[in-house]
């Protein structure tokens, strides 16, 4: 790809000036139009140090409103956010709709470090591929953000004058402000290893721009008016959903081949409760010193116990190693960005236990059956979420998954024992009952998400809930075995 560009080019300086006059209006039209049709936009800048990224990135800037407009750099990363999961920092960064994006080196140059480097800390960090590469950029265009690639090439000559300049320029203080890997003496290696990356990552959705970047006027003019373009020509789609084929209603049987007679005496309880979280509190000692990162999700039915399960595993740890997260329908901020934005965000720091009251999931049951996602947003969800939970589990976060099932006359005398008890009332809402209703409609749904998201690194654990003090030493035990199994102990 790369050897198809022709660097010889050089735009006289009154042409480049004549051409900025219209192109620097229609930058910063493109992005009013944007903003107003709450278009989130990123740019990636990538391509071989010494190409006046920065320059170029600047001059952008100077023809749109910096209101709304923010530039990274992935090279600057701090120890902390080098620890968390390699897509944490970016889904952290996405831009609020109308707003903008800028990297100046992204998760490519996060990719191409992880290769290059013989640092263990930054192969841990940086362990991804291509594949997540590209289904992340799926989900961002999927959810109708406008994502733009360019690759900034030049000769080996180019980049020795360009890297010269910055030395004389800065000194030694420009490695301090720059400090990004070294591909000098490495030129024709590097030139195999970004041609690799960009016939890996060169899709449909999220095409690259090529830009002969030896003269930067040139390279100005072509990445700007690439960056018009792309956003009016986004603009101008309207983004309807086409007709899904209608399918086969998928039968799926999951729940109802649950035992729900399991049982145990109050007795039994309190002797094993006290058990089991003694254990939970050694174990957690040992997941903060070993730095493993846990993450524990809570689904299941209204009523189905998932606060009692919670508070009998809070009660066992120290409150200063976990975090509960409440979930429910998004809030304003929230409703800004990707869907899954939210949970990235939360995720826990090393040695720390973020516990989830409702999840992710929530796509595929009541945002599905309420009309809250369309019939293609909440198909493409199982994928989504099946790379989510690979990419924690391939950074090493231990997750456990819990559905608690309940059969519809359990329900019912919760709802009503809620409902009788003025310290319950406020448990019980219009919606509950609501909900009922469509029982068998979130059943076919449950039933669906449990089978098309059992995965080896993620797997659903299904608790037998009518009986509540058996499904609270079910939840207490698994996190048990799992955190066991990740400190070696099983």
């Amino acid at each position: 790809m790369l050897e198809n560009l022709k660097l010889s080019g050089k735009l006289p300086k009154e042409e480049y000036n004549r051409i900025m006059d219209t192109l620097g209006v229609r930058l910063g039209l493109a992005q009013r139009k944007a903003r107003e049709a709450k278009r989130p936009v990123i740019l990636v800048f990538e391509g071989w140090r010494g190409a006046r990224r920065s320059l170029i990135i600047n001059k952008m800037m100077q023809q749109m409103d910096a209101r709304g407009f923010n530039v990274y750099s992935v090279v600057h990363l701090t120890a902390e956010e080098r620890q968390m999961p390699f897509f944490h920092y970016f889904w952290k960064h996405l831009p609020a709709k109308g707003n903008i994006s800028v990297y100046h080196r992204s998760w490519y140059y996060q990719k191409n470090e992880c290769d290059v480097s013989l640092s263990d800390e930054v192969h841990k960090w940086n362990d991804t591929t291509f594949e997540h590469i590209n289904t992340f950029e799926k989900e961002l265009t999927d959810d109708n953000y406008i994502l733009l690639k360019f690759f900034l090439h030049v000769s080996e000559k180019k980049q020795k004058e360009n890297l010269a300049k910055n030395y004389k320029t800065l000194g030694k203080a420009w490695r301090d402000v720059s400090p990004a890997y070294d591909e000098s003496g490495r030129y024709e290696e590097f030139v195999e290893r970004y041609e690799k990356m960009l016939a890996a990552t060169d899709t449909a959705n999220a095409p690259w721009h090529l830009i002969a970047a030896n003269d930067s006027r040139q390279a100005q003019i072509e990445i700007f008016t690439a960056i018009v373009e792309g956003i009016e020509s986004a603009l101008q789609v309207n983004v309807v959903e086409e007709a899904i084929p209608p399918r086969p209603e998928p039968k799926y049987d999951v729940l109802s081949n649950v035992d729900l007679n399991k049982n145990i005496t109050k007795e039994e309880y309190k002797e094993l409760l006290d058990k089991y979280q003694e254990r939970l509190t050694a174990l957690q000692i040992e997941i903060f010193r070993a730095k493993i990162p846990v993450v524990i999700g809570f689904e299941g039915w209204d009523a189905a116990g998932k606060g009692g399960a919670i508070r009998r595993l809070t009660a066992a740890l120290d409150p200063l190693g976990f975090n509960v997260n409440p979930i429910a329908a998004p809030n304003v901020v929230e409703k800004q960005f990707h869907y899954l934005w939210r949970f990235w965000v939360r995720l826990p720091k090393p040695g720390v236990v973020a516990i989830f009251d409702r999840t992710w999931y929530g796509r595929v049951m009541v945002e599905r059956l309420e009309g809250f996602a369309t019939e293609r947003e909440w198909q493409r969800a199982y994928a989504e979420i099946n790379d989510m939970e690979e990419q924690w589990a391939e950074h090493g976060i231990a997750t456990a998954k819990f559905w608690l099932q309940i059969d519809k006359d359990e329900q019912y005398r919760r709802f009503k024992e809620r409902e009788d008890n003025p310290y319950k009332t406020w448990k019980i809402t219009d919606e509950d009952w609501r909900n009922r209703n469509k029982w068998d409609a979130y059943a076919n749904a449950i039933n669906e998400m449990l089978v098309r998201t059992d995965t080896v690194h993620a797997p659903w654990t299904i608790v037998e809930g009518n009986n509540k003090y058996y499904a609270r030493l079910k939840v207490l035990k698994t996190i048990i075995d799992l955190f066991e199994k990740k400190l070696g102990k099983d």
